[in-house]
């Protein structure tokens, strides 16, 4: 029982100090010194008490002003922030008063709990002189009892990998990936004095865990489970030599699933439909990656919890920057139109007025003409349907050639304003407009929709081109009904009408 205890007392300490250290946030090196010394001072009292030692007095009385500088330096303590994390990851709704509850009750076992303890068992004459020495009750007893120095290593090689995935390097997130769960079994079979079994076992699984983020669907489901299932064999050898069902158990998956995602910084089983997109990620302490679907071809976002943006997008970049250089909007791209996506607030913002579904037929039309009629080096295309209402754009498609057709995103540097206002009805032409290094024939043409006296117009519909050979004019009075007999105009149309 009194080893149970010390296993939960641990395991408490350890959330506390990812929680604590995950949160650091400015500190400064006089505080971060007080931090450390807070966090090893509870874990002398842990053994200390487990010692049954009747001099754990000292590092009780010690632990005082250590607890005292800390909160006079208003450090945060991050327990709050740890138990929002575990609504994220469920998915499940946040309940501000269980999280406010269990941190008063983590609170009462970090800092209360030892002292009542100590009260408890030196009542009950429970208490005797050990061979711990005084060195030993300042700190000394981690680096000198087998249990200790093995908690220890194993508690450091934890926070390495939990500040390794914060950072989310690239090598040193897949060298501590491969080795922080190797090392700390063979800890573990090093205390309890049996030969460390099928070691390069578990560090093949720990390979497929890290390769298994480049891959998306059955293949990632495939690897993860032939690397937990190597974990689990590895488990049920050690279980063989110490016939602990909770040890083996709750080392199985603290190997096989915590640590490794710890080590690369987020949670692999969610969003398991999607590749990670390479090993890049775009702001580090808010783990925000890209993802790919099962093409390649389009991106969305993740954080370290889960889905933010579909893999629907042809090209994501980074747009404004907090103060300390982390981007936080991001511009995705696609249909020849962009949205912003903010990740502080994880929503949409600045929408376009664009419809989806009549951009990608307009963009249909456009890259059909010019796949007709032929095209040369960086001939431009674009149409504009805009609503004569409110003056808004809900097409706008600017297409370049480079033997084959491909959407440009930035209008500034498409093609001039025309110096002329092309009146509905009436075309503009001129005959050397630059673009690039070429020198192109332009051409631009207006009509509005419905074209006829029984309905008053609604939109307008502007062309232009700007093509080596000379445009005709006949070309985009073909694209004006192309454009006029679409399904979605057609139905606003006929809406209005009604």
């Amino acid at each position: 029982m009194k080893s149970k205890l010390l296993f939960f007392d641990l395991s408490v300490c350890s959330v506390w100090m990812l929680s604590m250290f995950g949160a650091r946030g400015s500190w400064t090196v006089p505080t971060f010194l007080v931090m450390v010394l807070l966090f090893l001072g509870r874990i002398v009292l842990s053994f200390s008490l487990y010692h049954q030692e009747k001099r754990a007095w000292l590092p009780l009385l010690v632990f005082v002003p250590l607890v005292w500088l800390s909160f006079a330096a208003n450090v945060f303590l991050g327990l709050g922030d740890f138990l929002d994390r575990v609504f994220v990851l469920t998915k499940l709704e946040h309940n501000a008063t269980l999280v406010f509850t269990l941190c008063i009750l983590i609170t009462l076992w970090l800092f209360v709990a030892p002292y009542v303890c100590y009260f408890i068992l030196l009542l009950r004459k429970k208490l005797a002189r050990t061979d711990l020495t005084w060195e030993e009750l300042l700190g000394g007893i981690l680096w000198h009892g087998r249990l200790e120095k093995t908690a220890a290593a194993m508690l450091m090689i934890m926070l390495l990998a939990f500040l390794t995935g914060l950072s989310m390097s690239e090598r040193t997130c897949q060298a501590m990936c491969l080795t922080a769960a190797p090392l700390t079994y063979w800890l573990l079979c090093h205390y309890k004095k049996v030969k460390a079994d099928k070691l390069w076992m578990l560090a093949v699984s720990m390979v497929l865990f890290w390769y298994a983020q480049i891959l998306g669907g059955a293949w990632r489901a495939s690897l993860l489970l032939v690397s937990f299932g190597l974990v689990v064999y590895v488990g049920t050898r050690l279980f063989k030599h110490i016939r602990s069902y909770l040890l083996v158990n709750v080392l199985v998956l603290y190997l096989g699933i915590l640590l490794p995602s710890f080590s690369i910084g987020y949670n692999q089983y969610a969003c398991m439909n999607y590749a990670r997109k390479g090993f890049y990620h775009l702001s580090p302490f808010e783990g925000i990656i890209y993802i790919t679907d099962s093409s390649h071809e389009l991106y969305g976002l993740r954080d370290r919890y889960g889905l933010l943006v579909e893999p629907e997008y042809e090209r994501i970049v980074e747009e404004d920057r907090l103060h300390k250089g982390w981007s936080y909007i991001y511009v995705l791209q696609k249909d020849g139109y962009e949205r912003y996506y903010d990740v502080l607030t994880n929503r949409y913002i600045h929408e376009p007025d664009i419809h989806p579904g009549l951009q990608r037929d307009i963009i249909r039309i456009l890259s059909s003409h010019f796949a007709n009629k032929g095209s040369e080096y960086d001939d431009l295309g674009e149409i504009r349907v805009t609503d004569m209402q409110d003056g808004k754009s809900i097409a706008d498609v600017r297409v370049q050639m480079d033997g084959e057709s491909f959407l440009v995103y930035n209008s500034e540097r498409f093609l001039p304003d025309d110096s002329v206002s092309v009146v509905a009805g009436e075309f503009f032409r001129k005959d050397s407009v630059e673009v690039g290094h070429y020198t192109k024939h332009y051409l631009s043409h207006a009509v509005q929709v419905p074209n006829d006296s029984v309905s008053a117009p609604r939109y307008e519909v502007y062309m232009r081109l700007a093509t080596e050979r000379v445009p005709k004019e006949e070309e985009l009075q073909e694209l004006a009904e192309k454009v006029a007999d679409l399904k979605e105009l057609n139905e606003k149309v006929a809406a209005l009408k009604d």
